[in-house]
C-alpha cells in the first residue's frame, strides 16, 4: 500500500494537472496560460503592484514573473506606468480588457472548486479550506527557512 506521502502527492498532482487542463479549456479563447490567472486576480483586487511586489507574493523567480507579465501586456490585457514616486519602478495595472476578463477567471475557478467538493458538506467544504491554508502556510515557513539558511552559509 502506497504511503501517506505517495497520497499526498500523488492526489495534489492529479488535482493541479485535472485543474490546469480544465482551466485552459475554459479560458484559451482570450490567450491565457493557468500562470497567468493569479497575475490578473491579483492585480484586478491590487492594481499598481511593481513587478518586485508579484516576485515576493507569488514566492516566484523574477524571470517568471518578467515572462507572465510580457505576455499579458502583449494580451493587451495590462499597462506599465513609471511610478511617480520612484521613476526607476513601474507598476502594473489591469487595462479594460484585463479586468473584462476577470469574472470570467473567477467564474472558472468556482466552478473547478465545485467540481473539486461535490458532494462534500459545507463542514467539510471549511475543513478543507483550513487545511490547504496550514499546508500552504507550512510551505512557505519551510521555503523562508530554507532561503534564510542558504543566505547565512
Amino acid at each position: 500500500m502506497a504511503g501517506r506521502y505517495e497520497i499526498i502527492a500523488k492526489s495534489m498532482s492529479i488535482v493541479n494537472r485535472c485543474g490546469n487542463t480544465f482551466k485552459l479549456n475554459r479560458l484559451k479563447e482570450y490567450g491565457l496560460g493557468v500562470g497567468q490567472l493569479r497575475y490578473i486576480t491579483t492585480l484586478y483586487h491590487h492594481g499598481g503592484l511593481s513587478q518586485d511586489t508579484i516576485v515576493k507574493r507569488f514566492m516566484v523567480d523574477k524571470a517568471n514573473v518578467a515572462r507572465h507579465i510580457q505576455r499579458l501586456e502583449d494580451l493587451g490585457m495590462i499597462r506599465r506606468e513609471v511610478d511617480q514616486t520612484d521613476k526607476r519602478k513601474h507598476l502594473i495595472y489591469l487595462t479594460e480588457k484585463g479586468q473584462e476578463v476577470q469574472p470570467i477567471i473567477e467564474e472558472t475557478m468556482k466552478a473547478w472548486s465545485g467540481i473539486l467538493t461535490d458532494g462534500f458538506t459545507e463542514e467539510e467544504r471549511e475543513q478543507l479550506v483550513h487545511l490547504l491554508v496550514r499546508m500552504a502556510e507550512n510551505a512557505q515557513n519551510f521555503q523562508e527557512e530554507v532561503s534564510g539558511d542558504e543566505g547565512t552559509e
